[in-house]
C-alpha cells in the first residue's frame, strides 16, 4: 500500500510539474527513425506499453505507411499508435518537447521553454505541433533548457545538471534562473549537480530519476569503468539524500550504471513510466545478468508496478534511450473532476495525493 501526500505548489507559482509516476494522459515518441533504422525496438515499445498509455507517434510522412505495415504484421491493432505527421530532425522528442505541468485546479498547462541555438528548425516547431494535437494553455518559458535536463518529485523540487547556468549566462545568475524555474515552473527548490564526463548531452536523466515524491534512483559508475563519473554520481547522491522537500526528506537509492567505455553511453536511469508500467533499457549484448539485476531491483522498489525491460543498445549509439524519445503528457485532473460531476452538476474534485 502507497503512502501519500497533500500536492505541493510553490509560493510564487500557481502550477507544478508532476512526476513521471503520475497518472499519464499519453505518451508522445519520436517514431521516424525507430521505423526505418530500428523496427524491431518500434514493435516492442509498442507492444509493452500501447495497453497502459494512448501512444502518439511523431513521424515523416513518407514513412507512416510502413509504420503501419509493422504494427499490422506484429499482429498488433491499428490505433495501437495515433501517428502525428511532422517531420523532425531527432527521435528525441523530450529535449524539444514542451513539458506538462497541472495548475491548482488540475487543469494542464505546456511550458514551453527557449531552445533556439540548440535545436534543428524542425525541432523547435513542436511547439505548434503540441498545440495543434493536445488541449491545454501553453506558456513561454524564457530559458534555454531542453526537457532531458529537467527532473520533477512533482512537489515543488526540480533537479538539472550545471548545464543549464551555462547555457543561460546571459539570463543572470543562478538565484535568477532559480527565481525563474520557482514562478514559471513550480520549482521552489532546484538543485543543478555537475554532468557526466563524457556524455554529449549533459542530461540529468541519464543520471537519475525519481520513483516517487521523496525517493530518488540516482546511477552508481564502478570506478573501474569510470573514476570521474563515479565521483559526480557519488557526491549527487550524498548531496540530495536526506534534502528536506515539502513531500519529506530525499532517500537516494544506488542503480548500477552499465559499461560506457566505449564510444557511446548507456544508463538505466533512463526509463520510461506508463501508468504502473516502468519500462527499463537494457543491453543484453553488454552485460545481460547486470540487466537482470537492475530489473529486480527497480521491482523490489516499485512492488505495485510491472517492471519490464527493452532492449535499447542500438538506440543508445545515437545518444539517448528511453525517456529521451518520450514525453509524458500528465493527466489533466480537471477533465476527470468534470467526468465525475453529478446529476445536479456539482464537482467531484480528483484528491490532490500523491504516492511515496
Amino acid at each position: 500500500m502507497q503512502n501519500s501526500a497533500t500536492l505541493f505548489f510553490s509560493r510564487n507559482s500557481d502550477l507544478r510539474i508532476p512526476g513521471e509516476f503520475e497518472q499519464q494522459e499519453a505518451i508522445v515518441f519520436g517514431c521516424g527513425q525507430l521505423v526505418r533504422h530500428y523496427p524491431q525496438t518500434f514493435v516492442d515499445f509498442v507492444t509493452l506499453s500501447h495497453e497502459r498509455v494512448r501512444l502518439y507517434g511523431i513521424i515523416s510522412p513518407g514513412l507512416e505507411r510502413l509504420a503501419r505495415i509493422l504494427l499490422a504484421t506484429s499482429g498488433l491493432p491499428a490505433d495501437a499508435v495515433s501517428f502525428i505527421p511532422r517531420q523532425t530532425s531527432s527521435m528525441w522528442v523530450r529535449d524539444f518537447s514542451p513539458i506538462g505541468a497541472l495548475n491548482r485546479n488540475g487543469e494542464r498547462i505546456f511550458l514551453s521553454f527557449n531552445q533556439e541555438h540548440m535545436r534543428n528548425r524542425d525541432d523547435i516547431g513542436a511547439t505548434e505541433l503540441f498545440e495543434s494535437q493536445f488541449h491545454g494553455d501553453f506558456r513561454k518559458v524564457e530559458l534555454n533548457l531542453e526537457g532531458g535536463n529537467l527532473l520533477s518529485n512533482g512537489a515543488g523540487l526540480l533537479l538539472s545538471s550545471k548545464t543549464i547556468p551555462m547555457q543561460n549566462q546571459l539570463r543572470g545568475d543562478h538565484n535568477r534562473i532559480a527565481e525563474i524555474l520557482d514562478r514559471e515552473a513550480g520549482g521552489a527548490q532546484w538543485a543543478a549537480v555537475s554532468p557526466l564526463q563524457g556524455e554529449r548531452t549533459g542530461h540529468i536523466d541519464l543520471m537519475a530519476t525519481f520513483l516517487s515524491p521523496r525517493l530518488l534512483i540516482v546511477g552508481e559508475s564502478d570506478p573501474a569503468d569510470h573514476p570521474g563519473n563515479a565521483g559526480i554520481l557519488n557526491s549527487m547522491a550524498g548531496s540530495i539524500h536526506g534534502l528536506e522537500t515539502a513531500a519529506g526528506k530525499i532517500q537516494v537509492e544506488r542503480i548500477p550504471m552499465p559499461f560506457s567505455g566505449d564510444t557511446h553511453f548507456r544508463s538505466y536511469c533512463n526509463v520510461l513510466f506508463a501508468n504502473g508500467l516502468l519500462i527499463v533499457p537494457t543491453y543484453p549484448n553488454i552485460n545481460p545478468r547486470l540487466d537482470q539485476e537492475v530489473l529486480a531491483r527497480f521491482a523490489a522498489l516499485l512492488p505495485d508496478w510491472h517492471v519490464v525491460g527493452l532492449d535499447c543498445e542500438e538506440i543508445s549509439k545515437k545518444g539517448g534511450s528511453l525517456h529521451c524519445m518520450t514525453m509524458n503528457l500528465p493527466q489533466d485532473l480537471s477533465v476527470i473532476a468534470r467526468s465525475r460531476s453529478g446529476i445536479d452538476g456539482t464537482s467531484v474534485q480528483a484528491k490532490e495525493t500523491l504516492p511515496l
